[in-house]
């Protein structure tokens, strides 16, 4: 009996230890409106965008806005629509008010697969993903997947969350790409944030980032933000679990023995 149980322990280590990381989760799968224009383009925008609800709006390095731009290269922009396909750091482009989840030069292109959509169900709360799209030109043996969050200043944030959410799905684009806030200045200015500019694939999977926004000013991320475990890690939880119940079952039935 207990060769058999220590065999399946081992068994069930090895197979647990094999399991690799999850691609983090997006905040949600609830994709929400398909965003006719950016879903069949190349370097194109669709909106203004409002904000959903009564009175919605915010302030974004020191200028307000009731909604947003969704462009098909991995951005929204406020004030103005943009078309621009080649990345720069977000804290020294000049392009405009900008939170980019991937900026690069993405296809969407007669390709069922690649698709833009934004969530408005909840007031003061906008969802855009960028869902499965390619690169420049057409090149669809590459895929990217990533969501942003961006809420009002009238939304009451959950704790452990933030004002603006970026979310990374599964990307294997190679290509030059860069994510954070610009305010459009060349300068670099306080609140600006450059989260990273190289390799796209380099963010596949990467954990969820939440930023705050203060007088319109990023602020950085939440540090109560809750991971989520990869698979390998449930993996050890179960494993531990499971350990942990089978010493209990057998110190009982240790201690009937001598009873």
């Amino acid at each position: 009996m207990k060769r058999c149980l220590g065999k399946v322990l081992f068994m069930l280590a090895v197979a647990l230890i094999g399991v690799t990381p999850a691609v983090a989760a997006l905040f949600t799968s609830t994709l929400g409106t398909l965003q006719p224009n950016s879903s069949n383009c190349d370097d194109c925008f669709d909106g203004p965008v409002a904000f959903p609800g009564s009175g919605q709006s915010i302030n974004f390095f020191g200028t307000t806005f009731t909604g947003l731009f969704v462009g098909s290269n991995g951005y929204v922009t406020f004030g103005a629509g943009a078309t621009t396909f080649t990345p720069s750091p977000l804290n020294t482009q000049t392009v405009g008010r900008m939170i980019a989840g991937q900026f690069t030069d993405l296809d969407s292109r007669l390709d069922a697969p690649s698709n833009v959509w934004v969530n408005n169900s909840t007031p003061g709360q906008l969802i855009i993903t960028w869902q499965a799209l390619g690169h420049f030109s057409e090149n669809y043996t590459v895929r990217s997947t990533f969501q942003l969050v961006v809420r009002s200043d009238q939304f009451a944030v959950p704790t452990g969350q933030g004002q603006i959410g970026f979310f990374f799905d599964s990307i294997t684009d190679n290509s030059t790409a860069s994510a954070g806030f610009g305010d459009g200045s060349a300068a670099i200015n306080p609140g600006e944030v450059s989260i990273y500019s190289g390799p796209a694939s380099s963010f596949s999977g990467h954990a969820p980032l939440w930023f705050n926004l203060s007088g319109g000013v990023p602020s950085a991320p939440s540090t109560t933000r809750v991971p989520v475990p990869t698979l390998s890690e449930w993996g050890m939880i179960l494993l531990s679990g499971l350990v942990g119940l089978i010493g209990l079952v057998m110190l009982q039935r240790r201690l009937r023995r001598y009873a």
